[in-house]
């Protein structure tokens, strides 16, 4: 009778685990921001070969725009809450003006780059709260880039798209809040180095 009974308390305990667990949100959608992403990207690329060529010609290349990237994500808990699976679509925007440095800076061209990034990712909460969640997140996808330069002494324009392979690994991250959560995450990658935002659980 007392194994019965113990039996019957076990299976009740964890049917109101397991319902417990059904009762979480699921679902949530964030909205980031970061900074240090496409600009170590941008600089790399950008350095190897435009750097060396404007250093021989005389011309530099300065910052006008650098927007950071913006990010959207969407993850999907599964019957373990711990562990979210879902994506990532982040865009960053940046244009220098390029200056001849022998002529006081006059400006000769311009440039503008595009980044789009789309990325599935895994998320794994180490501490996870109805209030508070500590996580790491990783993810990897392809980046397409527009570049578009104008040499304004020539009047001519040039345009170029490429396809790289990119990713984000946010080793720490920290969410504050019920529903509505802010969240913020330290890592290398597309979304940056250091981003912030706020998601919705549903």
């Amino acid at each position: 009778m007392k194994k019965v009974f113990l039996m019957v308390v076990v299976a009740m305990m964890t049917a109101m685990s397991v319902n417990a667990q059904s009762n979480e949100p699921r679902h949530e959608i964030g909205l980031s921001y970061g900074l240090g992403a496409s600009a170590v990207f941008d600089g790399l690329g950008y350095g190897i070969s435009n750097g060396i060529f404007d250093s021989l010609t005389g011309v530099e290349a300065k910052t006008k725009d650098d927007i950071g990237t913006v990010a959207i994500e969407y993850f999907y808990h599964l019957n373990n809450p711990r562990i979210a699976i879902g994506g990532i679509v982040a865009y960053a925007h940046y244009s220098d003006d390029v200056v001849k440095k022998k002529d006081n800076d006059i400006k000769v061209g311009e440039r503008e780059r595009d980044y789009f990034t789309v990325m599935p990712a895994v998320k794994y909460d180490w501490v996870h709260k109805s209030h508070f969640a500590l996580y790491s997140k990783a993810a990897a996808g392809v980046m397409f880039h527009n570049s578009n330069e104008k040499d304004l002494a020539a009047n001519k324009e040039y345009k170029d798209n490429d396809t790289f392979f990119m990713y984000q690994l946010s080793f720490i991250g920290m969410e504050f809040g019920a529903k509505v959560r802010g969240f913020f995450e330290a890592g290398v990658g597309e979304q940056g180095i250091i981003l912030g935002g706020v998601k919705f659980k549903f």
